[in-house]
């Protein structure tokens, strides 16, 4: 992947990040503030052809975030999906009380794309690595 998409895919998640409401960094007043103890999310990306879309959408629900949610240590999870002119994007961002609740299901090379057993079925450009950041600050206005 090249840098630009790269640069681009963080400030995606950042947005993402901004945005997802939980419950751990409350609003203080309907103003953001700085998370004393910030959770983690940890964020991935895939792309399919744009035909396997669909497909890839309900699988990886079905396989991805539906385990994902139900794993000890997480606070939620959201999939997004973005559609090109050949291709479908999609990024899971889930969010966790820390590296080691991670680590509680990743082992300890976190980092590592952990792929889902029909991966290979759906994925090009197949990405290695899995971006971690911290939610310092979640402001969401319904």
């Amino acid at each position: 992947m090249d840098t630009t998409r790269r640069g681009l895919m963080s400030m995606a998640a950042g947005a993402v990040l901004a945005g997802s409401a939980l419950p751990e960094v409350a609003l203080a007043a309907g103003v953001p503030h700085l998370a004393e103890h910030p959770m983690i999310a940890r964020v991935w990306h895939g792309r399919t052809p744009l035909d396997k879309v669909e497909q890839y959408r309900a699988y990886l629900f079905d396989a991805g975030v539906q385990v994902i949610a139900k794993l000890p240590g997480n606070r939620g999870v959201q999939m997004l999906v973005g559609l090109g002119a050949e291709t479908g994007e999609f990024t899971v961002v889930s969010f966790w009380d820390s590296i080691e609740a991670i680590k509680g299901y990743a082992g300890e090379d976190y980092t590592k794309v952990h792929d889902l057993p029909q991966d290979a079925e759906f994925l090009i450009d197949h990405e290695k690595l899995v971006r971690h950041y911290h939610l310092d600050v979640n402001f969401w206005q319904g």
